[in-house]
């Protein structure tokens, strides 16, 4: 069986780029505008410090090997290749706000591994839209989701939105990932100037996981919190209405 631990090892950094196998990670920092279409390799903002903290997650979850993945952000599908060559799923389906469609080396890719019935991507697709991304779900997967991974708009509500939506459709010991939380810490966000200088930072989600976790432990079993990432471990209380799943409301009710 492939473990994620495994692939991480067979990783080669090469200055402005990682490779695996037969795939080539572009590293370069890309924050606006759209993917080069016509690119003959992948875009991963993630360089080789965020892929420690992977290997010391993984790490620390010998056994977790996820089957049905859903992911939040695509760009050029650079994550979502990385994801299923370190975990081989049975099914990844990954949704994107932009409007457009699958890169030619993406679809590629997916060629190159016989993956067309595995991979799903969802383009022109709302992270907030609690009903639609439920409805995604209903559409792709025959069971519970083993992980979650947010890279998509790293803004307090629509990442907020996905969390309660999500969440509850994941299996016991699945886990949640929100990418990228502490921007609001870094001084450039904070320049009056920066379009995010208002935006309330990913900080005040990371405390309302905390203090959900405090309040309901069988339905939050742990927060696992890096520099890059947070992890939130799904305990196995039963969640009785997944559509009315609030965290304001699970706090509040346990007071």
């Amino acid at each position: 069986m492939r473990t994620a631990l495994a692939a991480l090892e067979r990783l080669e950094w090469q200055g402005d780029r990682v490779l695996l196998d037969d795939l080539v990670f572009r590293l370069g920092d890309v924050q606006h505008g759209e993917p080069d279409a016509a690119a003959d390799c992948f875009d991963l903002k993630k360089p080789q410090p965020i892929v420690n903290e992977y290997h010391d997650l993984f790490a620390a979850h010998p056994g977790f090997q996820p089957q049905q993945i859903f992911e939040l952000g695509i760009w050029d599908g650079g994550s979502t290749a990385f994801w299923f060559e370190l975990f081989d799923p049975l099914k990844h389906v990954a949704v994107d706000l932009l409007p457009r469609e699958d890169s030619d080396y993406f679809k590629r890719y997916v060629a190159s591994r016989n993956a067309a019935d595995r991979i799903a991507t969802y383009w022109s697709t709302d992270q907030s839209d609690k009903e639609r991304l439920r409805e995604i779900v209903g559409e792709s997967f025959d069971g519970p989701l083993d992980l979650v991974i947010d890279d998509a708009s790293h803004l307090y509500g629509p990442t907020k939105a996905s969390f309660e939506a999500l969440f509850p459709l994941l299996a016991s010991g699945g886990l949640y990932v929100v990418e990228d939380w502490p921007w609001g810490h870094l001084r450039m966000y904070r320049e009056p100037e920066h379009p995010w200088a208002d935006e309330t930072s990913l900080t005040e989600l990371v405390l309302e996981l905390v203090r959900a976790l405090g309040s309901a432990p069988g339905v939050i079993r742990r927060v696992h919190v890096y520099f890059a990432f947070v992890v939130v471990e799904r305990g196995s209380a039963e969640i009785s209405d997944p559509t009315a799943f609030s965290l304001d409301e699970l706090v509040a009710s346990m007071r």
